[in-house]
């Protein structure tokens, strides 16, 4: 049985090798006497839990700033304080950074540690299992939840239909719901489905009920029985599809393709659509009725751009599960990058995006060049803060590179103006590079 991974960082080595001895029983321990060594550790093996100290004697380091380092690097990683600091400011700005645990170095801390690593432990393993919540800073979302929470509590089991952009977390909401509830869950996504097979896929059949039908075959609103059945891309349901959806619905029974007797079910109808109901209901693509039934509750959940919170709070949080916590850097003009730009995929293309920025990075850091090629090298303009003050000589001469010498597409790839380039170059005296790099580079004619 593999032990869980804890890191143990203290100036004093005694109390490093006794804690060690104490705790190797149960776990693979990882020490460290210095922050620098903290870090590389952190790096090298996959951690589970940190436990630090925070007073470093001597050192120009101390747990303070190991702790910076943990949330800003790998914000998942659950910190335990085992100290005996007496300065209290310190011990204060410790407890502002939200350790899991704090303890306090005496003849019982052996005891006190073991408990709290077991809960950092478990509320790890609870969050990993809990991946599917909707995780979010933005005031927004927070807000939407409170109202999605209340309505959970209430005793009501009408449907909840929920709203959104492509991408922007509809199954996720879902799921969140479904835990709430701790109810199983079964969703279909219309939008995968062939039309020819939906109606089986959802409401089962009967043997023989047509070509191919060996045997009965409970649909998946069947199998969703005393759970929650969650219906993706409600707008690509064809109109047979939706007056069964309906009487689902109304009758809370379920009638097989072939079947003549209806099957009675239990379960909690949550829709999703990122298509304008109404307009379809307008345009007699969709049913008024039962978009009635279904906008009891509805939560229309704000695409990406109206929370840019999340733009920084999701690349952190991917990055680290994507590089399973190895060194990976967010460079501040990489990250202003991602802030400008627009995501009309939302979080689904941000994670596209981060997933390529980890693989395609040579230098390990979401950096302005790393930014700009994983989202292709858009052409809109920062709708924040401007980069142009922080770009250095050496992005201009790599911008100039990657663009063989072209200025104008070099200005796109450093998202300034060509104006703003010509006066760069100009300043920096980068003429004499710039021409070696255009140097072989076609003409406009050829």
């Amino acid at each position: 049985m593999i032990k869980p991974k804890v890191l143990l960082t203290d100036d004093d080595i005694d109390i490093l090798e006794t804690t060690k001895f104490l705790l190797s029983d149960l776990y693979d321990i990882e020490t460290a006497s210095n922050v620098s060594d903290a870090k590389r550790l952190l790096y090298m093996k996959d951690i589970d839990v940190a436990v630090v100290d925070l007073n470093f004697e001597g050192h120009s380091e101390d747990g303070l700033n190991l702790m910076d380092h943990i949330q800003s690097e790998m914000p998942s990683l659950p910190v335990i304080v085992l100290s005996s600091d007496q300065d209290t400011k310190r011990v204060v700005e410790a407890t502002r950074r939200g350790p899991t645990d704090f303890i306090t170095k005496d003849e019982e801390s052996e005891e006190s540690l073991r408990s709290a690593i077991e809960l950092a432990l478990s509320r790890k393993k609870a969050n990993a299992s809990a991946r599917a919540s909707f995780l979010s800073e933005s005031p927004l979302i927070k807000t939407m939840l409170q109202k999605v929470d209340r309505v959970i509590m209430s005793d009501s089991n009408a449907p909840i239909l929920i709203l959104g952009e492509s991408g922007t977390g509809k199954e996720y909401l879902a799921r969140y719901v479904a835990e709430k509830l701790r109810m199983k869950m079964i969703a279909a996504n219309m939008a995968s489905i062939p039309k020819e097979t939906a109606e089986s896929e959802l409401f089962g059949h009967k043997k023989g009920s047509f070509t191919g039908a060996i045997s009965d075959k409970a649909g998946l609103l069947e199998q969703a029985h005393n759970g929650l059945f969650f219906l993706d891309e409600l707008g690509d349901c064809s109109p047979a599809i939706q007056a069964k959806l309906l009487r689902v619905i109304q009758e809370k029974e379920v009638l097989p393709v072939g079947g003549l007797a209806p099957k009675k079910i239990n379960l909690r109808f949550v829709a999703a659509t990122h298509q304008d109901l109404e307009k379809m209901i307008e345009n007699e693509c969709f049913r008024n009725d039962l978009y009635q039934r279904l906008n009891t509750f509805t939560f229309r959940i704000p695409a990406l751009r109206e929370r840019p919170e999340d733009i920084e709070f999701y690349t952190r949080s991917f990055i680290n599960e994507l590089t399973n916590g190895e060194l990976f850097r967010i460079d501040p003009q990489g990250l202003q990058i991602f802030k400008n730009h627009s995501w009309p995929g939302n979080v689904r293309e941000l994670r596209n995006a981060v997933e390529r920025a980890v693989v395609l990075s040579k230098r390990r850091m979401l950096d302005q060049e790393t930014a700009l090629e994983v989202l292709n090298k858009v052409k809109e303009k920062p709708k924040g803060p401007t980069v142009t003050k922080v770009i250095s000589k050496n992005d201009i001469v790599e911008a100039v590179k990657m663009a063989k010498g072209n200025r104008t597409r070099a200005a796109e790839l450093l998202n300034i103006h060509k104006v703003t380039l010509h006066r760069k170059i100009r300043d920096f005296n980068l003429s004499h590079i710039i021409e070696r790099a255009s140097v072989g580079r076609p003409s406009a004619q050829a």
